[in-house]
């Protein structure tokens, strides 16, 4: 009867003792020409991500766990873009424990997020109307952060090669007085196509939004003034703005700023290399090129 306990023994001696496969170059099977930013990582890191792309099930064509997607024959490209965005993080100093709540966040985006409609007919935009990717921001000009994140908007844009337009969307909340008329403000200079310059000038100084303010405001961007004051209080422009906002109160907008990438609402950081990753990754959802050459991975 003692026979099979040292089997079972054995086995387990065997297993504790058993190597653990490290993620090295010495790992022929890895597609290491697709990883530069995991081969960037000292060997520990890359052990630490190991363990990672082991456990997570991967959530693009591939129906397995990252790692295995990533040594198929034909390596699974959201498998080798999550590897790389991950190292990227490591790299950064984040756990990479913490990359499991990335995979199944970037996961639920695709496949959970139900995509809002908006109206974008006379809503101002920057870059390509064309363009595959839009990002809709539900903004205001009370809003601190709006104003941090406004020059990443327009670097999206800029450095896409005309594949993301950015769309603005008025949601002026009523803890901000002052809100509402401000967004009036740049529904009148947009009809006289200054929208982009009165919104630099709105988001200079919240303090400097009231009627003396954006009537020099129009002043100096060599507005019609007389028209910019009718426009200021016609009726339609209150209904343009209570439009906006009732269509983001209808796709749960809380707060601002809060970003759509073609119509899913986008829970991540708003970092530039988290953006620019995530809409890499729609490009090629959409069998696009990538816009951000420096976020996309080919062998």
């Amino acid at each position: 009867m003692k026979k099979p306990y040292k089997i079972i023994l054995a086995l387990l001696v065997l297993l504790l003792v058993q190597p653990h496969e490290v993620f090295s170059e010495s790992s022929p099977s890895l597609p290491w020409a697709l990883l530069p930013r995991v081969k960037a990582l000292d060997e520990s890191r890359q052990n630490e991500l190991l363990e990672v792309l082991k456990s997570e099930p991967n959530y693009g064509n591939c129906k397995n766990t990252l790692f295995q997607c990533l040594v198929a024959k034909k390596p699974d490209r959201t498998a080798v873009r999550f590897a790389n965005f991950g190292g990227y993080l490591v790299s950064r100093g984040v756990p990479a424990h913490s990359l499991g709540f990335l995979a199944r966040e970037r996961s639920k985006f695709i496949y959970e997020t139900i995509p809002q409609s908006f109206t974008f007919t006379d809503a101002p935009f920057l870059g390509n109307e064309k363009a595959k990717i839009t990002i809709a921001e539900f903004a205001e000009f009370k809003c601190p952060y709006c104003v941090t994140i406004s020059p990443l908007l327009k670097k999206l844009v800029n450095e896409s090669n005309g594949q993301v337009r950015f769309v603005f969307k008025h949601f002026p909340l009523k803890m901000h007085p002052g809100s509402f008329f401000s967004s009036q403000a740049a529904v009148a200079a947009h009809r006289q196509g200054k929208f982009w310059d009165m919104y630099d000038l709105l988001f200079k100084d919240f303090n400097k939004q009231g009627m003396e303010d954006v009537v020099g405001y129009a002043q100096a961007l060599g507005l019609n003034v007389e028209r910019f004051k009718k426009d200021l209080e016609d009726p339609a422009t209150q209904e343009l703005i209570e439009r906006d906002k009732m269509e983001g109160v209808r796709a749960k907008v809380t707060g601002t700023p809060t970003l759509f990438i073609n119509g899913k609402m986008y829970h991540l950081r708003h970092d530039e290399e988290f953006l620019k990753d995530l809409i890499n990754e729609e490009a090629e959802r959409l069998r696009i090129a990538p816009p951000y050459k420096d976020w996309a991975y080919e062998g």
